[in-house]
């Protein structure tokens, strides 16, 4: 064929591979091809192929390949969205039974809590109306101790005060005109100030100072003693002033 259609001296495709047929009077050149290329290392081997059968491509690189591909890639992709809706909202029911229960807990304790509070409140109100009433009746026996006290150690104070600066005033020659007493509140820590005015009366300023001196020295650390000033009355002849008696 070589001869006659392309004019190439050639000669017959006929080689003595070396193979016992047996009793196989023939054996083709193709199946001698296949198996002295099946019996080379993959180094010796070459890319050549003589036969007319082609090895098939890679599946993914045929067409059926691709489709199959796609095709599963789509079921896939198709199941995923269902699948992870299915997940998500199993999930979200687990979460509110979860949390449902956590709440009828919680709503168990909030009422239990309100409820203590509540009675609480209603002791509390009712224990700061006793300390209320108790506090009261605390102050009205306190006032009435102070009253008490004002009578049976105040007043014989007074008494025996005016007693004992009335000897004074005698010894020393001064009259006394007026007497006042009188208490001013500080503040809560603070005891009250009791203070006296005496009105005195005396013919001699000199004995008026002399015994402002003697009270001073005598009782200065019981009372304060202090006079602003003496005034002297021409008509009646005599000297006038007001004594203050501050208690220590």
């Amino acid at each position: 064929m070589a001869e006659v259609e392309l004019g190439i001296k050639s000669s017959s495709f006929n080689f003595n591979y070396g193979y016992l047929s047996g009793e196989a009077k023939h054996i083709d050149h193709l199946h001698a091809l296949m198996h002295l290329y099946a019996s080379l290392t993959e180094a010796e081997r070459y890319s050549c192929n003589f036969t007319i059968y082609h090895r098939p491509p890679k599946f993914t690189q045929r067409e059926s390949g691709r489709a199959i591909i796609f095709s599963i890639a789509a079921l896939l992709v198709a199941f995923l969205y269902p699948a992870s809706f299915w997940t998500l909202t199993y999930a979200q029911s687990l979460q509110y039974k979860l949390l449902e229960e956590e709440y009828r807990n919680v709503h168990i304790m909030k009422v239990t809590r309100e409820a203590t509070i509540n009675s609480k409140e209603a002791e509390k109100k009712r224990v700061a109306a006793l300390v209320e009433h108790e506090k009261q009746e605390y102050i009205d026996k306190k006032n009435t101790l102070i009253k008490i006290h004002e009578v049976k150690v105040n007043y014989p104070m007074k008494a025996d005060l005016l007693q004992i600066l009335t000897k004074d005033f005698n010894a020393y020659d001064v009259n006394l005109e007026t007497a006042f007493y009188s208490e001013v509140e500080k503040s809560e820590k603070s005891e009250a100030s009791k203070d006296f005015k005496f009105g005195l009366v005396s013919a001699s300023d000199k004995k008026m100072t002399d015994l402002i001196k003697y009270l001073t020295k005598t009782y200065g650390g019981k009372f304060h003693f202090s006079i602003n000033e003496i005034s002297f009355n021409s008509e009646e002849k005599l000297y006038f002033g007001e004594l203050k008696v501050s208690l220590l």
